[in-house]
């Protein structure tokens, strides 16, 4: 825990020093009154796509595990996927949730190997799918003009991301001849456990349109706040935007994403003319949503707890 204690301070710090930045930057007043103009209605859509998004996000993750052969009921299932997420908030960023469910997982079932190979799996197809659907996006050229930058950014993190699922794939022939044994051991493990879920192929396909579906509902819910903020920004610009936005939620270099962000956002939507303070608002919306997103957890969490009597 004292280990812990180095890095979660320079996040903090990251966090402080970069909002502080951005805050010296926007209006606070132009903020509130955009956000206070969200009307019930729209509020509603964003709560039912924030709870489709949690019922996607936990159907892909349960599919990954009965795939590999673990036989977890699917409600203690569930239930260790929305707690794990909950505690993660914890942790650095959204990997956090990723080692709770790898360390709960492994746990229960004395199969770590299995376990990381589901976790592995997870995130790859979220960051693969979210980024595909920026080139995807960016590939069809409608809306408003991009930033060379933001196009060389989603293309280099969707290369980076299919190698390092290349890698994987090859990771266990090379771990047995270059590893001590002990480590080649645990990585073949992880790459046998991979490759018997690439050989159930309906399963992948259903993971795949899971995962695509997830991050299709999270760049609707990016856009649907836009719409409530009168962000005039049509939906496909979101889907270039929003993929390297979710990147760097997911990067242990803030608490819960925020600053870098709202950040990144800020920048890619001003050649689209979006003033700052409705950009800043809209992806401060899109990231504390995520973070509520994971309170039934947190409910699921307290109720598992034994009394004090």
């Amino acid at each position: 825990m004292i280990r812990a204690r180095g890095p979660l301070a320079l996040r903090t710090l990251v966090t402080v020093v970069v909002l502080a930045w951005l805050g010296s930057r926007i209006e606070a007043g132009v903020v509130v009154g955009a956000v206070g103009r969200i009307n019930g209605a729209l509020w509603s859509l964003l709560v039912a796509a924030l709870v489709v998004d949690r019922v996607l996000a936990t159907g892909r993750w349960l599919l990954l595990v009965r795939t590999s052969g673990f036989d977890l009921p699917v409600w203690s299932g569930a239930r260790l996927f929305l707690v794990s997420s909950f505690l993660g908030s914890f942790l650095p960023a959204g990997f956090g949730g990723d080692v709770a469910r790898t360390w709960e997982l492994a746990t229960r079932t004395g199969d770590t190997a299995r376990a990381l190979a589901v976790a592995a799996l997870d995130r790859w197809l979220g960051l693969s799918s979210v980024l595909a659907l920026g080139a995807i996006a960016l590939a069809a050229g409608s809306g408003p003009p991009i930033d060379s930058r933001v196009t060389g950014a989603v293309h280099a993190l969707l290369g980076l991301v299919l190698l390092a699922g290349l890698a994987c794939g090859i990771a266990g022939g090379v771990g047995l001849t270059l590893l001590p044994g002990r480590w080649a051991a645990a990585v073949a493990g992880v790459s046998g456990a991979v490759a018997r879920f690439r050989r159930r192929k309906a399963a992948v396909g259903l993971v795949v349109g899971l995962s695509f579906a997830a991050q299709v509902v999270r760049v609707l819910l990016a856009w649907l706040i836009g719409v409530g903020l009168a962000i005039d920004v049509p939906l496909s610009y979101y889907f270039v935007v929003m993929p390297i936005s979710i990147v760097l939620i997911l990067l242990p270099i803030s608490v819960a994403g925020l600053g870098p962000a709202q950040g990144a956002v800020m920048w890619m939507l001003r050649p689209a003319g979006v003033p700052d303070e409705l950009s800043f608002a809209m992806s401060t919306l899109f990231v504390l949503l995520g973070v509520a997103g994971n309170l039934p957890g947190a409910v699921l969490f307290l109720r598992s707890r034994p009394r004090v009597q």
